[in-house]
Formats: structure tokens, sequence, C-alpha cells
């Protein structure tokens, strides 16, 4: 199995070129095409059909710098594509960067996108990126830290399983990955009193599943105190982890803006690369 599209954020920020490289080595690694998406930052009910301001005007004065910022950063995704040596396709689209995303994104295998960095301001969504493409995309994310992402992601992985649909979405998107990883380790979490376990019948399920895709998977259950999202972090940063599966758990109302404690925790602290569905 490979990914086939692969979209990434395109924009100007100082995370851009790391992410678009993390995304074109991907890309390249499973003769995916990659497509970079830039936007305006401007809600897509002030151009439905797209940038028109006429050159000159007042509405052109301010919306026309949006528009050649956006093409700057498809430019600058178009040269480091070029160096890499893959198949892209370059989208500006006259949107908020998260709508934008996660639309376009409902055609893509996977998504690339940096984790919030708040010493940037994201001043063109009310919601954060991450959160709200993961929720709202219907396809896996791969979320970057602010941090530099390894050179090589998904060598050694570490999936979080709880039985959930969310985590079955994470681990079966994530497959084209664990095919070429070194290791892959499943972890549950479980306190002395929950009811539910990782359970030896539903570790040889899983195992089973994996290994029918070529993938050979360790489990692990840890019983924890305190919260598992912390846990997660610390277990992967202690054994060398480069990248964490997990399912996104969000609530129905405002999910655009509400995310359940382990995923926020994840994406507020992490600094390894992050794959997240639901």
């Amino acid at each position: 199995m490979s990914y086939k599209t692969i979209l990434v954020h395109a924009d100007l920020s100082r995370h851009a070129p790391a992410r678009i490289r993390a995304a074109a080595g991907l890309a390249k690694a499973h003769g995916a095409h990659l497509l970079g998406v830039a936007a305006t930052g401007v809600s897509q009910y002030v151009f439905p059909r797209g940038y028109h301001a006429l050159p000159g005007s007042l509405e052109a004065s301010y919306f026309a710098p949006l528009h050649d910022k956006a093409q700057r950063a498809l430019a600058q995704f178009g040269t480091i594509a070029a160096e890499v040596g893959v198949s892209a396709e370059p989208r500006l689209i006259s949107d908020l960067a998260s709508e934008a995303l996660a639309r376009t994104g409902r055609f893509a295998d996977l998504v690339v996108v940096n984790q919030d960095d708040l010493a940037e301001a994201l001043t063109e969504t009310a919601g954060r990126i991450p959160e709200y493409v993961v929720l709202t995309s219907a396809r896996p994310v791969l979320v970057l830290p602010c941090a530099p992402p390894p050179q090589r992601i998904g060598q050694y992985v570490l999936v979080a399983w709880n039985g959930s649909k969310e985590a079955s979405a994470a681990l079966r998107a994530a497959v084209p990955l664990l095919q070429r990883a070194v290791r892959v380790t499943v972890v549950s979490f479980a306190t002395p009193d929950d009811a539910e376990q990782f359970t030896d019948s539903e570790q040889a399920d899983l195992t089973a599943f994996l290994a029918r895709h070529g993938v050979r998977a360790e489990t692990l259950l840890i019983k924890r105190t305190i919260e598992c999202g912390d846990t997660l972090l610390t277990l992967a940063t202690q054994d060398g982890y480069d990248l964490i599966v997990m399912g996104c758990y969000g609530h129905t109302q405002f999910r655009e803006m509400f995310l359940g404690g382990v995923s926020r925790t994840i994406l507020q602290k992490c600094s390894l690369p992050v794959l997240m569905a639901r």
C-alpha cells in the first residue's frame, strides 16, 4: 500500500520549508502526487468565484497583497518540490487556510500541517488549523512539530490504541507508513479501575490485521495513574520513536474549537510528528 495524493499546507511561515520538504519526502517514498495548498486567508464568501478585485481599487489595495503572499508561498512550494523531484501541483484557494485545507484534503490520502506556533499569529482562522483539519476533512492528518522534524518520518512508530473507532481509523490510515517502519509498537493505557482492557484476543486480532499488511508489531499495556497524553509523550521521547499514531477525539458540538483532553495535550506538547485520524 502507498499514499497516492499528499496535500501540504503552503504558506510563508518559518516552518513552511521543513514542512514542505517532509511532505515531498513522503511523496517521493510513496510515489505520490504532492498538492500544495496556499490560502489567501479571506473567507470564500468574500470571493466565492476566486479573487477578482479590480486593480487600483480600494478592494485591491487590501486583498491583492494577500493574494500575492499566497502566490509567493506556492513559488516556494514549487521550488522545494522540484529539488526533491516529485510530481507536484500548486493550488491557490481564496479562503481561510483551515477551510481550504479541510475541503481540499478530502481528495487526498494524507494532509500535512504544522503544530500551532504561538509565536506566529493565526489571524486567518478562528480555530486552530491542525484541530480543524483533523475534525472536518475526514482524512488522516500528519501534524509536524514546531521543532525540526526528523529526516525520515515513520521509522520508529508508536501507535496509541484504546479500541475506539478513531483509534481504528488512525491505525488503518497509517498502514502505508507502518509497512516501511523498522519498529512498530501498539500501546494501550489503563488504570486499575478501567473496565475495558487491551485483552489478549484483541491484541491477537490487531497484530494479525497488521501482519496481513506486512507489518510486524509488538503490543504493550501500561497501567497508568496520570493523564495518558503525558504518558504517551514520555514513552515516545524516552524510547526514541519518531512518529505517534492516534485517534483524535473531539466533541460533536463546536467541534472546530474543542478537543478531548488527550488530543489537546498531544497537539500542544508534542515534539515529534503525530498522525491523527477520526
